[in-house]
């Protein structure tokens, strides 16, 4: 998938600046930018004013919409516009169906905790989480990539956990290869910006 950029599109200001700061953060590691706009105008406006391709994640009842499905459609014109993503607090089972036959690829309810948003993007992305990385580890691996975060050296993290330094060199090998990354300071770096450790 190509590199795109982020929008939410909603007027609630709590909700939108704590999703736009989670999001902002998540997708830090991905080099994804992440916008906002307080409405329908706002929104079609950053759009357009940014050379990228976009995912938007779209509030169905943002006040200048003619109707809960107007958003979906106006964004829908815009050729940069790759994927939109509905959330709402209204029942999904009940509004679902018609904001996919309105052009959205997919609906989120406001019930749905960040993690879940985030998720949802990285698939209409086509970016693997952060988080799906991570849980790939076992539980030793954690450990040891909590005390390498915590500057310990090899031979501290061997004496602390009661094994050798040739496993603890096994085990950073494997945190490497799951995380993605090629070093410590890398590895670090990528716990820390995503709140692994």
């Amino acid at each position: 998938m190509q590199s795109a950029s982020v929008l939410v599109v909603d007027d609630h200001p709590v909700y939108r600046d704590a999703l736009h700061q989670f999001l902002t953060r998540k997708f830090l590691a991905s080099n994804i930018p992440v916008f906002s706009a307080d409405s329908l105008g706002e929104g079609l406006k950053i759009a357009q004013s940014q050379k990228t391709n976009w995912v938007v994640l779209l509030d169905l009842l943002v006040p200048d919409c003619e109707d809960q499905f107007s958003g979906i459609v106006e964004f829908k014109k815009l050729p940069n516009v790759i994927a939109i993503a509905a959330i709402s607090g209204l029942e999904k089972e009940l509004i679902e169906k018609q904001c996919i036959d309105a052009g959205c690829n997919i609906f989120i309810s406001k019930n749905s905790d960040s993690a879940h948003i985030y998720e949802s993007l990285c698939t209409l992305i086509g970016l693997e989480p952060q988080d799906a990385l991570i849980n790939q580890l076992t539980d030793r691996q954690k450990e040891i990539l909590s005390q390498i975060a915590n500057g310990h050296s090899n031979k501290m993290i061997a004496y602390s956990l009661n094994i050798s330094e040739q496993t603890v060199k096994v085990h950073l090998g494997e945190i490497f290869k799951k995380i993605k990354v090629f070093n410590r300071t890398q590895a670090v770096i990528k716990a820390k910006e995503n709140g692994w450790v």
